[in-house]
């Protein structure tokens, strides 16, 4: 199954304009199928960062005004084609979509793996009790309220979580917009509001990805595996 995706994964941009030169790098096919081909709304995270591996100008001007939290609020969108297409241009393993019990455990350790590794606890925490079926993410969830009691907000907890976000380098606030929009979708209205910097255009942000080592590969390989939460 997975070469199979694989295969319709490559037809996907080749139909955007796009192929693949060698592992890491990008080029147009043909630079006016690019500027005019016809993009299905959940096909839009695989074109953007398509096309912000080959030219992030471009791709921005392609996706004007569209934000990181937008991309990311397509994921849950996204068939398995798609997931693998945008695997694929991160430089990501393949996801795999065994049971959901499975792919509900390789989003939870991704999740958390990403957590650690870039030091995103002062907006995330652990709660003993997990909500939803099997995968650790249901044991993670934003600072501001307090889960292992009587889950209502928690001003002091809340302030502390946002004033930790706006210390964070670009890279880190890209990871924590992208949980915290895989955790919930939409317009934020309770976390990172009260002047959080959360506007990072989503071209701008695969070209941080892209050049911080091995974020992208990261970034990609959390994002294909989304599970739900």
């Amino acid at each position: 199954m997975n070469n199979d995706y694989v295969d319709k994964a490559k037809d996907i941009l080749s139909e955007i304009g796009v192929h693949q030169l060698s592992e890491g790098a990008w080029a147009f096919t043909d630079v006016h199928t690019a500027n005019h081909a016809y993009i299905h709304h959940s096909r839009e995270p695989v074109a953007l960062a398509a096309y912000a591996a080959v030219n992030p100008t471009f791709a921005s001007g392609r996706f004007p005004g569209w934000a990181l939290i937008d991309m990311v609020d397509k994921m849950p969108c996204m068939d398995g084609i798609e997931h693998t297409a945008l695997a694929m241009i991160c430089g990501a393993s393949i996801p795999t979509f065994p049971s959901a019990s499975e792919r509900g455990n390789i989003f939870g350790q991704a999740v958390w793996g990403i957590v650690e590794a870039y030091s995103l606890e002062g907006c995330f925490e652990r709660v003993e009790r997990a909500w939803g079926s099997p995968g650790w993410h249901y044991n993670l969830r934003p600072r501001g309220f307090n889960w292992s009691g009587d889950q209502e907000l928690n001003s002091e907890s809340m302030k502390d979580m946002r004033k930790s976000y706006r210390a964070m380098s670009p890279l880190q606030q890209i990871m924590v917009l992208t949980i915290m929009h895989l955790y919930c979708q939409g317009k934020d209205k309770t976390y990172l509001t009260g002047g959080c910097p959360t506007k990072i255009t989503a071209s701008q942000a695969m070209d941080i990805l892209r050049s911080d080592g091995s974020a992208l590969s990261a970034w990609g390989h959390l994002v294909t595996h989304y599970a739900g939460w």
